[in-house]
Parts: C-alpha cells; structure tokens; sequence
C-alpha cells in the first residue's frame, strides 16, 4: 500500500471523510492525494443556478480549498502523513478514475453524501456510481463515522459466483492491513447444498491464517440480511466484490435512497 487517493467536494461530511482518509494513511505510512475534480460547464447551468467562473478562476478556487483542506489535517495531528493535491478538470467520475490510473492509488476514498441537497444529489450519487465504475478498491466513508479504526469487518461472499483470486487476494490483503477479525458472510437460498458447502469449506481454508469466522445464512433478500448480521455483529467495516456479485447491484439501484442511507452507517469497501 503506497498512496489513498481521496475525492471531495469540501462538504462538511467530506471533509470529516477527509480525516478518516487521512488516519488511514498515518496508520498505514501512506501517501494521501486530496482531489477535487471540477467541471467548467455545468451540465445543466439554469439547474444549479451558478454563472459558470473562467476554468482558471475554477483551477484556482479548487486548489485553494484543497491547500485549506491539507493545511487542516496537518495541524490536527497528520503533519507526518505525505500530503499532495490534485485539482483535476473534467466530470466527477472520469476525473477520479483518471487520477487514480495515473497516480496508480491502491484505495481511493470518498463520503457517501454530501450536507446540502445539492451536494448530497451530486457526491452521494457519484460515490455510489463509482461502486461499479472505479477500477481501484473504493472505500465510502458514511458522515457519521469518525474513526478508522477497523477491528471486525464483515466479508460478503457469493459462493454462487466465487471471486475471482486476485479480488479476494486484495480484499484479504486488506483485512491483514486493519489488522482484523473477517466474519465472512455467505447469502444462498440453499446453504445446505453441497456445491456450496465445498465452496466454503473451501474458502475456509484460503483464509486460515486470518481470525475469522464463516457464516452461511440463508435469505433471498440480500440487503436486509446482510445489515442485520453487520448489526448483530457490531462491525467496522463491510467488504464486498461489485463486479462478482450479480446481486450487488440490488444494493445500489437507482432511486433507493433509503436503502443506501441504511446501508452507509458503517464503512464500506468494493474491492475490484
């Protein structure tokens, strides 16, 4: 692990992510690059109300509040945390996935909404977007989360469609990194069949040398089941694998803000 990138629209609940990215990066002797992608032309200017200001004027403002955002980490503790900033012209998600590439991040780290409607439309549905789209492992940081410290994550398995080794490698690399317990959680609407007893049985094995546990729950209901056993087992974190799960999507469909309010009051990581 070299370098966190960390994406912001400088909302309040931003920049408390901010802060978690920046523990993070302390607690793993990391780089952390602050961005802020900003785009000249609004999509829609007579929506969101803004004369669009000249892109060095935008340039400008964005690096300005970025030197703001880094000058305030460093003096609440994360002085010895490598500090740089990007301000990247272009829309939100091609900028972020472009810094990434080019920054070659391991993490990258983003609040799931932002405090005002506006802002909350526009982060709290790129963040989520970004969940299918980025091609580095994503962590969305809820607002109500102030502490990185990561002790009992949860892992969701979908032993109908294992992850591919690579995914589950950087997700257990991960693991190692919080230094954590892994509940690992397996939904199937047969957990008595033997395919998928042998898969996890399998499974098991891969993750030996970790303190973990394994639960095979049944349910046809994805969200629902997961949160109750991340809530029943007071977990930091949730890790799952966007691109294997055909079920993920359920978690993020479009228009399901009470559902993705729900689910983001603990940390969640989408390996890719």
């Amino acid at each position: 692990m070299k370098t966190i990138v960390f994406a912001t629209d400088f909302s309040a609940n931003a920049n408390q992510a901010a802060r978690f990215a920046a523990q993070l990066a302390n607690s793993w002797e990391t780089e952390l690059v602050l961005l802020n992608a900003y785009h000249l032309w609004p999509d829609n200017p007579a929506k969101t109300g803004n004369f669009p200001l000249s892109q060095e004027a935008m340039r400008d403002n964005s690096q300005k509040a970025l030197n703001q955002l880094a000058s305030s980490l460093a003096k609440e503790g994360f002085g010895n945390v490598p500090i740089r900033s990007i301000a990247k012209e272009g829309h939100t998600k091609e900028a972020i996935n472009a810094v990434t590439k080019a920054e070659q991040a391991d993490l990258l780290i983003m609040s799931t909404v932002g405090t005002a409607p506006q802002s909350a439309q526009l982060m709290g549905s790129t963040a989520t977007d970004m969940v299918t789209e980025t091609n580095v492992p994503l962590l969305l940081v809820p607002p109500t989360i102030k502490d990185a410290t990561i002790s009992n994550l949860v892992l969701g398995i979908n032993l109908e469609v294992p992850p591919n080794a690579l995914a589950l490698d950087t997700a257990l690399q991960f693991a190692r990194g919080f230094n954590s317990v892994v509940n690992i959680l397996c939904i199937n609407d047969k957990p008595k069949d033997p395919i998928i007893l042998s898969r996890a049985e399998q499974l098991r094995r891969i993750v030996s040398d970790l303190p973990h546990t394994m639960t095979i729950e049944y349910g046809r209901t994805i969200y629902d089941t997961m949160l109750t056993f991340v809530h029943a087992n007071k977990a930091d974190l949730i890790i799952m694998f966007p691109q294997e799960h055909y079920w993920f999507e359920e978690l993020f469909a479009e228009g399901d803000t009470q559902r993705m309010a729900r689910l983001t009051d603990v940390p969640l990581l989408a390996v890719v």
